[in-house]
């Protein structure tokens, strides 16, 4: 078995306990990755809303079909680079499934899909920005650069949508992506149990993220409770506006 590569660019060191020559969270490195991949999502969605609404589906085409660029050059790196395949790199994060939500919505508009992005998708992939959980990479390093633009990638999709308003979206609608996790939820839990790994953050917290402090607070797995809150103030504080400009509209 080939031994993962350690240095230069395709470096990999998730498997290790070792830091490698990481970042510190928001710390000068990640803040100016961060402002970077702010300027490529709003590049993104001023092309966006620029373009002539009958050819803005190719863009979210392109920024989908990206994303399945990226996520495919990272799986292939690891039994051709590496020699070998860790089950924790299944794309099965909730980003890693927001590949697969943007396809759908790219060649298949609805508004199912739509809910998804805007109340999972978008705050999902912002968190996994400020709390990165690749931080032990160097930043001139290709796990640690697909990260940051696969998951700028994934705010821009949305955004692009929601800038050109056409997302609007409808707290009478969250039954949806509150359907959508209540069917996943459970058979990503029962996955991580069986393989010991942590997709979706439901068996341990990401290490710098508010779920740390959860956990200090109400244990495993108690601490999914404060975890559910935390998404309900996050609906709450992202629909309030839309529901504010509804019944603005309406008087």
């Amino acid at each position: 078995m080939r031994r993962p590569v350690r240095e230069g660019f395709f470096a990999f060191l998730e498997d290790i306990a070792a830091p490698g020559d990481g970042f510190a969270l928001f710390g000068g490195t990640h803040v100016a990755m961060l402002c970077l991949m702010g300027l490529l999502t709003a590049s993104i969605c001023v092309a966006y809303v620029r373009t002539d609404p009958k050819r803005r589906p190719r863009i979210l085409k392109i920024v989908a079909l990206a994303t399945v660029t990226l996520e495919a050059a990272q799986q292939i790196t690891f039994p051709l680079l590496h020699g070998r395949y860790w089950v924790d790199q299944i794309p099965l994060h909730l980003c890693g499934l927001s590949i697969f939500i943007e396809l759908i919505h790219a060649y298949f508009p609805n508004k199912t899909a739509g809910e998804i992005l805007y109340c999972l998708c978008l705050p999902g992939a912002v968190a996994a920005l400020l709390f990165s959980n690749w931080s032990m990479y160097p930043i001139w390093n290709f796990y640690g650069l697909q990260s940051f633009v696969i998951h700028a990638l994934h705010i821009a999709f949305p955004l692009s949508l929601l800038v050109s308003s056409e997302l609007a979206p409808d707290a009478r609608r969250l039954w949806r992506p509150a359907a959508f996790l209540a069917i996943v939820v459970p058979i990503v839990y029962a996955i991580n149990n069986a393989l010991g790994t942590n997709f979706f953050f439901v068996n341990a917290g990401s290490e710098g993220s508010p779920l740390e402090i959860f956990i200090r607070i109400a244990g495993v797995p108690g601490f999914l409770f404060l975890y559910a809150g935390l998404l309900a103030a996050v609906w709450a504080l992202m629909y309030l506006p839309w529901h504010i400009a509804r019944r603005k509209t309406k008087h």
